[in-house]
């Protein structure tokens, strides 16, 4: 016989019981991964098409050039060698860069993408102090100048050679000029003569040394890691674990790794140095996401002839209310040591001073902070008007590190002319052995637009509050649906019980008969009789 019963049990609570355990799981997930990175991941997907990427081929936000010249307040005194130079500063002229990243090709096999960048400089007349057509300067000839001080390397009869063709033409060493053309462009003679019989050296015939300068920026192919994964170097064992497996960061410029200027090899060898690389750098438009506290930055681009590094500084909230890293101009960017060994150019090397002759003809051209900021101070004392100040002349930048965003930045670089020893030449006996001064350039951000501060604000502050309460909401509400319907199935679910009891043979188990021993039935009734 078999007695048959069960719970009526209402499929409802089974399903609620079922999305409880799904949240108690999805939960515990987000406690051990959290998905911010992931979510991060998927909103800035860089790829053909995306959002991210169309910001990224035509950034919104504008950059701004902001330049000072070094105007010489004492010519005569000066080439009379009566005074030391006098400068004064005349700025800002200030002009818009609009750049637009062209051609991006992504190649799925290494994980990388090669793209042109292009600048456009544009004068912003509303924030300048004046006109650059208009307004004049007395300023270094660098025509006469840094030539003179470019063949003082190669003898003396070649410097008598040429200081007999600038007294031919009437070459003076300071001339009055506007501020332009001396940016932009100017007729020399000099260059002109210099091109008419060293076309193979000098390739222009009209000179302005910030044209010059840009002009570097632009007609170049970069090849950028979009999977770090899928990439792998032929340099790695220059780089750290941490700049292998950077998103974004520069592996190649002009299809090299590194910068044949400063003597890196196509093939790579067992002398190649880390400073002679760009692969590890970025170009500063683009950096990666889950930025780490305390990690330096290297930053490339052309214009400046060698990378130059950022450091960390500190962990802040910002006036937009954002989390932010700060950064710094390395205090040794243009210092002498192992990092800079690369750069010293001809093995000669000053403190606070970078040559760039590599990248410009040859030319002694150096680069500085403005005002001579952490040179040596004896280079300071050869010109009057020089005022180094870090809170002026510092170069920051700012970092969102969640979505490795430029929030801000200024970056601040004084262009010189590195004079030496020059022979045969009179006229610019006086600038012997100065790092002339000629102007400084502030490259700076405007204020984001009022549309990515709030998407920002939202990902990097809103989100992981939202992400928190979910998390615990989802822990919290599928234990309650778990537990509440345990409690009902075992409370409120009534329990079915048959009609009828069947005893056919084929619904029944007989029960086993026991032989119970008759001393031992007769012991029970005589102990019952006793009662």
């Amino acid at each position: 016989m078999e007695l048959r019963y069960g719970w009526a049990v209402n499929k409802g609570v089974i399903s609620l019981m079922a999305v409880g355990l799904l949240m108690v799981c999805t939960s515990t997930l987000m406690f051990v991964h959290h998905p911010l990175p992931t979510i991060v991941k998927m909103l800035f997907n860089f790829s053909e098409g995306s959002i991210f990427f169309n910001i990224w081929s035509a950034p919104p936000i504008d950059v701004f050039l902001k330049i000072y010249m070094f105007n010489v307040t004492n010519p005569k005194e000066f080439l009379s060698g009566k005074e030391k130079m006098n400068v004064s500063e005349i700025g800002p002229y200030v002009y818009r860069e609009v750049l637009t990243n062209q051609n991006a090709t992504f190649n799925d096999t290494d994980g990388t993408v090669t793209y042109q960048p292009h600048r456009e400089i544009i004068f912003a007349p509303e924030k300048s102090v004046g006109d650059p057509k208009v307004d004049r300067v007395l300023t270094t000839n660098i025509a006469l100048v840094g030539i003179q001080a470019y063949f003082k390397d190669l003898g003396f009869f070649a410097s008598l050679g040429f200081s007999a063709a600038a007294r031919s033409f009437g070459a003076e060493p300071i001339i009055n000029i506007t501020i332009d053309e001396y940016l932009w462009g100017y007729n020399d003679p000099l260059i002109t003569y210099a091109h008419s019989i060293l076309p193979f050296w000098i390739d222009f015939d009209k000179f302005g040394i910030f044209a010059t300068m840009i002009s570097r920026d632009n007609g170049n192919t970069l090849t950028m890691v979009r999977d770090p994964s899928k990439y792998h170097s032929q340099t790695e064992s220059l780089l750290t674990e941490e700049e292998r497996n950077s998103e974004y960061h520069l592996v190649k410029w002009n299809n090299l790794a590194g910068l044949t200027d400063w003597g890196y090899q196509r093939l790579p060898n067992k002398s190649l140095k880390k400073c002679q690389l760009i692969e590890g750098a970025f170009d500063g438009t683009i950096l990666p996401k889950n930025l780490r506290a305390n990690r330096s930055l290297t930053v490339f681009r052309k214009a400046f002839c060698r990378p130059v590094t950022l450091q960390f500084v500190r962990d802040t909230v910002g006036k937009q209310g954002l989390q932010q890293y700060e950064y710094k101009f390395d205090d040794n960017m243009f210092g002498v040591g192992e990092t800079n060994e690369c750069f010293c150019y001809k093995n000669k090397c000053v403190k606070g001073f970078q040559s760039i002759a590599p990248c410009y003809y040859g030319m002694p051209i150096t680069l500085s902070q403005p005002h001579y900021l952490n040179a040596d101070e004896a280079i300071l004392k050869t010109v009057n008007g020089m005022n180094p100040n870090v809170e002026q002349h510092g170069s920051s930048c700012i970092i969102q590190p969640l979505v490795g965003a430029p929030l801000s930045g200024n970056m601040k670089i004084q262009v010189n002319i590195d004079v030496g020893q020059t022979i045969g030449n009179h006229k610019t006996v006086p600038f012997n052995n100065m790092q002339v001064p000629l102007f400084w350039v502030e490259i700076t951000t405007a204020e984001m637009p009022t549309l990515m501060i709030i998407t920002l604000h939202m990902l990097c502050n809103a989100l992981p509050i939202i992400l928190e309460i979910i998390k615990y909401l989802l822990g919290l509400g599928g234990l309650a649906m778990i537990s509440g319907s345990a409690l009902y199935i075992l409370l409120k679910t009534p329990v079915r019980i048959p009609g009828r009891i069947s005893f056919s043979n084929s619904e029944y188990v007989p029960f086993p008969i026991i032989s119970i021993p008759s001393d031992l039935l007769d012991k029970c009734e005589k102990r019952m009789s006793l009662k």
